[in-house]
């Protein structure tokens, strides 16, 4: 009788218990997994990737300085073609030069190279400054430039010293 009586009792305990395990289990809604030390939601997805820095009114984006970048160095454009690109254009004198370095860094490998353009900011009437990144496979790392850019015709292009800065550090082939 003794063994009835406890075995009726650990029944008892053992259904109690599934009892409460089914109450706790029970989902009210959708689950959300939690942390269990502090509570705290796990994220389901990752963050977005931040949005790109703003550029104030009036100013370049970093692509069409990019791009514009991209243009003024292409070795397989001569410098008659990139006046445009160039404010006041170019002279034949820097414009022969230029593509001499730019073929020769060509040949030497320096090509394709990358602008990335970040911290564009006003420098005064129709014109922005920012920092230009190039990067290439002959460069052990990325070289910095701070180049100006005039909005000229309608059209945003490298002001002339910038030109030159730019020129020279796509065609260094040190």
């Amino acid at each position: 009788m003794k063994s009835v009586v406890i075995s009726a009792a650990a029944l008892a305990v053992i259904g109690g218990a599934a009892a409460g395990i089914a109450a706790v289990a029970a989902p009210s809604g959708p689950a959300q997994v939690q942390l269990a030390a502090v509570g705290a939601p796990l994220p389901l997805a990752p963050p977005p990737p931040p949005a790109p820095a703003p550029v104030g009114p009036g100013l370049p984006t970093p692509d069409q300085l990019s791009n514009l970048c991209i243009q003024a160095t292409d070795p397989g454009v001569g410098y008659t073609t990139k006046v445009g690109l160039v404010e006041n254009g170019i002279n034949p004198d820097e414009g022969h030069v230029a593509d001499h370095d730019l073929r020769k860094a060509y040949r030497n490998g320096n090509f394709p190279e990358t602008f990335t353009v970040t911290n564009i900011v006003p420098a005064g009437p129709n014109t922005a400054a920012a920092q230009v990144a190039i990067t290439g496979p002959k460069f052990a790392g990325p070289v910095t430039k701070q180049l100006v850019f005039v909005q000229q015709g309608g059209n945003w292009v490298l002001q002339h010293d910038a030109a030159l800065a730019l020129l020279q550090a796509a065609a260094a082939t040190d």
